[in-house]
């Protein structure tokens, strides 16, 4: 065989191999090709990304569930403020009415000696421990609780005041009563100047006394007073 029929024979040798090779490059493209949406897939399908997004949707629905639950709540909120408002102004009216009608309640000391009053409308009686206050004695003591039935005036013949006294003296009794009789006509009447009037004459009217007895100190008779000693 001469030279060229020798070349002749190796080219189609070379041809059959650059075929294999480029048959193998086109299904290893065609694997890749087939693989790679697989992937994909599989990336998509990833389980810790799905429970992430089943976490954000719970929290997105919660999120609304309570948007909605604290629409309601603010409505009920409202809705009792306008109640109470309306009961609170219903009781201020039946307070303004009934006080009058059915007595207001007042309280005053002296010492160890309470005094409480009910002042409400009437024919001007006044009873101290349910007596006629015209029938108390000793009569200075009687005198004494007069002062502010004298000084109010005609504005007492309107009320009934009635008086119920404990502990203490006679005396730290009638200053009681006295006082409480001033305060119970002051807060009847509302009356300012008739206030200003019992407190130029005496404050102890409008103001309880906060003054109590000494204790006795030992070695003497009294808080103070002792046996002058001698150094003779």
């Amino acid at each position: 065989m001469t030279e060229t029929e020798k070349k002749e024979e190796k080219i189609p040798v070379k041809d059959e191999s650059k075929e294999k090779t480029e048959e193998k490059k086109t299904e290893i493209e065609e694997k890749k090709k087939e693989e790679t949406p697989k992937e994909k897939a599989e990336e998509k399908k990833d389980p810790k990304k799905e429970i992430k997004k089943v976490h954000e949707e719970k929290n997105k629905e919660t999120v609304k569930e309570k948007k909605t639950e604290k629409e309601p709540k603010e409505n009920k909120t409202e809705e009792i403020e306008e109640e109470t408002e309306t009961v609170s102004k219903k009781s201020k009216k039946k307070k303004v009415k009934r006080s009058k009608k059915y007595g207001m309640l007042v309280k005053s000391k002296k010492k160890e000696a309470i005094a409480r009053a009910v002042i409400k409308t009437g024919k001007g009686r006044i009873t101290v421990n349910k007596k006629n206050i015209e029938f108390l004695e000793p009569e200075y003591a009687k005198e004494l609780i007069f002062e502010p039935v004298k000084l109010a005036g005609d504005t007492i013949k309107e009320t009934d005041i009635k008086i119920i006294v404990k502990g203490g003296g006679f005396m730290g009794q009638a200053v009681a009563a006295r006082s409480v009789i001033a305060k119970a006509i002051v807060e009847y009447t509302n009356d300012k100047k008739l206030k200003e009037k019992f407190i130029k004459y005496d404050r102890l009217l409008m103001v309880d006394d906060h003054r109590r007895v000494e204790p006795k100190k030992p070695l003497g008779t009294k808080a103070r007073k002792k046996k002058q000693s001698s150094k003779r």
